[in-house]
């Protein structure tokens, strides 16, 4: 990924897929890294020579990754503890491979969703250079944009502009994505934003989900649990919450009633019926996987209707565009209209 210190999500999942048969046949992580280093993803091979230097020199997997923990995504960091710790590493690798590839798989028809909305876009304003060209060529007094800009000069200085800005808004999504607390703050506030509060809902719980299926499988505390599955969210709004949910787990409070509390704009009723189904019937595990395939299937589903805003929104900025034009257009049609009028009296 350009400029991005992120390890490549195609890196990471091949690294998931290594990492979960060289465990489940015994091999040492040791050596998975070692592999990894010589013939894995080349943009990851450095990482996985110090990674497996550490463990080497004796370091867990969770004190090997630690330095590095702004390389990947907390879900990453966050599970692999769990799974070193309750000794499942094998099922963690598996859940979380399969995790990044419908993460993978989103991005991709994200990005093919906005193909067209991005050639219009781009269309538009190459035909504004365009008309500011050749008005400016042949002297006309209509300006498109209404900023004074005629001529090929101007033409060539809207278009450096108009690219500034596009990639502007393409470096701060990009940067929003690859910052951990930066996008664990978008994300808590996409919660209070009607459209998009239900796909990042479904995301966050389809994370902790995940991580509570985990632990509970592991028979991990629920102290611990839960401290692990709201950090995994990497949402703020959840993610805040994890010290205090962990304490009254500790103190022996019911998993349902915690969570509970924390409101139904974070937990639904619907989720916490199950819940506290898998918690008085001892299925809390089987529960949580049920859970956490419902809203991956959920999150892709929001996720297309989010493309559709995203490209609606490309949409109306042209239209917006376009209708600066005509109203310019209409007011210079007036204009001349008025001067003509002025000229026969």
């Amino acid at each position: 990924m350009i400029f991005s210190s992120k390890v490549p999500l195609p890196a990471l999942i091949q690294w998931c897929r290594a990492l979960k048969h060289g465990v489940d046949v015994g091999i040492s992580t040791v050596k998975i890294f070692r592999q990894q280093a010589k013939s894995g993803p080349a943009a990851a091979r450095p990482l996985a020579t110090t990674i497996a230097d550490r463990l080497e020199k004796g370091a867990s997997l969770e004190e090997a990754i630690g330095p590095f923990r702004g390389r990947f995504p907390l879900l990453f960091v966050e599970l692999i503890t769990v799974g070193e710790q309750t000794g499942r590493l094998t099922e963690t690798f598996e859940e979380l491979e399969r995790y990044f590839e419908t993460v993978q798989q989103s991005r991709k028809e994200f990005l093919r969703a906005l193909i067209w909305p991005a050639l219009s876009y781009f269309a538009a304003i190459l035909v504004i250079a365009i008309m500011i060209a050749i008005l400016g060529l042949i002297g006309g007094a209509f300006d498109p944009i209404g900023l004074g800009l005629l001529g090929p000069k101007w033409a060539l200085v809207f278009i450096i502009a108009a690219g500034a800005f596009t990639a502007a808004v393409i470096g701060v999504f990009l940067y929003v994505r690859d910052h951990d607390g930066i996008r664990g703050w978008f994300e808590a506030t996409a919660l209070s934003i009607p459209g998009l509060a239900g796909c990042f809902r479904a995301f966050a719980l389809q994370r902790f989900s995940l991580a509570m299926q985990m632990t509970a499988e592991a028979g991990m505390r629920a102290n611990k649990a839960l401290l692990y599955s709201f950090r995994a969210t990497a949402n703020n709004s959840y993610s805040q919450r994890a010290d205090e949910a962990s304490s009254r787990a500790k103190k022996g409070e019911e998993i349902t009633a915690i969570l509970t509390d924390c409101g139904e704009k974070l937990f639904p009723a619907e989720f916490l019926d199950s819940v506290e189904v898998g918690e008085t019937s001892g299925q809390l595990a089987e529960v949580m996987h049920k859970q956490s395939k419902f809203y991956r299937e959920e999150s892709t589903r929001k996720l297309k209707i989010l493309t559709l805003l995203a490209g609606g929104s490309v949409y109306l900025f042209i239209a917006m565009m376009i209708l600066l034009v005509i109203v310019k257009m209409l007011m210079a049609i007036v204009g001349v209209y008025d001067d003509a009028m002025k000229g026969l009296d």
